[in-house]
């Protein structure tokens, strides 16, 4: 690898050069405190202990149990960075911009492997480093997940090729290593192993009857493993609730896939929370244009079929899984991975009409340039809708104004200004409106900086009896029995309720024997 990285340095000076002077005004945003206020700013005590580094594999992304994300490797990456950074937004920033350059040159890497034109596949890494589609990818700090996860499943395909080609045991132990590191990174990984024999087939790669079944044996071994620390970590949907929902599956399917093509071909208006997904004619146009084209290309054997059925699956398995979630909510970044199965087929495609010479290459120079700077203009314009927490909502709620996070995360915003009456009505707004009972937790806080004690203890015990919150609502239950009734020892009991129900946060505990100590003074 390093032997590649010296004979490609001008490239990967030249993708830094690109890649920071867009995004490195990011360095200085702060947090959007849409999941990075769960995941870091409410556990920077516990992530800033790196002690706690096993007890990221036994729990959700989030922290809680009945959340079904199983994510162990981004809470160890910013686990590393609060280590050193204690919850200021900074290296996180610069972090993020730092894997993001790593995932395009990887993306170089692998595709230089399938030996595809090393020249188009360096424009085409150009053009990915600065679509505005990816600006998110590296200025929403959560979304690092995606960029990890590039670096891993690139590396580990470069790795599994080299060892088709050589049988090398060392080359084998670092495609598995570097599998295993996307799959406890997300959870799309599981087709991977998949994609490994799809490669074969389509890149005339074979292995002997021993060579299968040892490869065939390591993946059973790294499933088992995988799927006992998820089951005990994470809650989980059952296959039933899979099949109930199909229908709603499908339809994020289809119109996710579409808005997807339409927004990456033609970027005029990229969303940053779109949970309502409606196309419009120009998303079926551009989809229409790039399935009746790509059937075209088929029908004329334009390049090897092989690999269009290659990229078509890399692009289509590795967006499949985003799409199960029955209330579906489009994101960007989620397209760092797939995409790749694109640029497969248009580097073959473009080499293919450079060697037939329908266009001259000085005409694909001009729209390189063309496309880099639209590109380059548009995604440093668009990033400083990440720029803070007051800036994204409020651009948020434009995409989506009727979705429950986006006016919740509204309210949060009126409720810091002190604008009490205003949030407690969009809460209402989501209870009566959204029938959704996730934030009962937070009209209770209202109420209770308003001094309407009662009320609170009624809302938190309500949040409690749906199982939402419920740590955070013990916790405060626990001030409103200290505050309103003295009892120190009912604030004790309910404190302790509080860590129990949320061990990996530290402030919990720390509230405990606060009040523990009290009692014995």
């Amino acid at each position: 690898m390093l032997k590649f990285l010296k004979s490609n340095l001008f490239f990967f000076l030249l993708l830094t050069i690109v890649v920071f002077s867009l995004y490195g005004k990011s360095i200085f945003f702060d947090f959007t405190y849409h999941d990075d206020d769960v995941s870091i700013l409410g556990r920077v005590d516990f992530l800033s202990n790196i002690k706690n580094a096993p007890k990221l594999f036994l729990t959700s992304v989030f922290f809680l149990k009945e959340d079904p994300y199983y994510r162990p490797i981004l809470n160890l990456s910013f686990m590393v960075d609060t280590v050193f950074c204690k919850g200021v937004p900074y290296l996180y920033h610069f972090i993020n911009i730092v894997i993001f350059l790593f995932a395009i040159f990887f993306m170089y890497v692998f595709l230089v492997e399938l030996k595809l034109n090393e020249t188009i596949i360096k424009f085409l890494c150009l053009i990915i480093a600065v679509h505005p589609i990816f600006s998110s990818t590296v200025v929403w700090i959560p979304s690092r997940n995606d960029t990890l996860l590039a670096v891993f499943i690139f590396l580990s395909f470069v790795f599994f090729i080299k060892y088709l080609k050589n049988k090398s045991i060392k080359h084998q132990i670092n495609y598995v290593l570097f599998f295993i590191f996307a799959l406890f990174t997300k959870e799309t990984s599981v087709f991977v192993p998949f994609l490994y024999v799809l490669l074969m087939a389509c890149f005339n790669y074979r292995l002997n009857k021993k060579e299968t079944i040892v490869n065939i044996l390591i993946f059973i071994s790294i499933f088992i493993i995988y799927f006992y620390f998820r089951k005990i970590s994470v809650f989980a949907l059952s296959f039933e609730q899979y099949l109930y929902n199909l229908n709603i599956y499908i339809k994020n399917i289809f119109n996710g896939i579409m808005l997807y093509v339409s927004i990456f071909l033609c970027p005029d208006y990229i969303p940053l929370v779109l949970n309502n997904i409606k196309i419009n004619l120009k998303d079926i146009f551009i989809f229409t244009i790039s399935i009746s084209s790509l059937i075209y290309i088929l029908y004329k054997n334009f390049i090897d079929k092989k690999i269009i059925i290659f990229g078509l699956f890399w692009f289509v398995l590795f967006l499949f899984p985003t799409f199960l979630l029955k209330q579906y909510v489009y994101f960007n970044h989620r397209l760092i991975v797939p995409i790749v199965g694109i640029i497969i087929i248009l580097t073959a495609f473009i080499d293919n009409i450079i060697k037939n010479k329908k266009l001259t290459k000085k005409f694909l120079i001009i729209l390189f340039c063309f496309l880099f700077v639209v590109f380059y203009f548009i995604s440093f314009k668009h990033e400083n809708n990440y720029k803070n927490k007051y800036i994204y909502w409020n651009r948020a709620y434009v995409d989506s104004p009727s979705y429950h996070v986006t006016l919740y995360c509204l309210s949060r915003l009126y409720f810091e200004k002190g604008d009490f009456e205003v949030a407690k009505k969009i809460l209402y707004d989501i209870l009566n409106i959204n029938k959704v009972n996730n934030y009962i937790s937070d009209l209770a806080l209202i109420y209770y900086y308003e001094g309407n004690m009662d009320k609170a203890e009624e809302l938190y015990n309500k949040s409690i009896e749906y199982g939402i919150n419920k740590a955070q609502c013990y916790r405060n239950l626990s001030t409103i029995y200290l505050k309103r009734d003295n009892n120190l020892n009912k604030a004790i009991e309910y404190a302790k309720l509080a860590v129990q129900e949320d061990s990996y946060d530290d402030g919990y505990k720390q509230y405990l024997n606060t009040l523990e100590n009290k009692k014995w003074q």
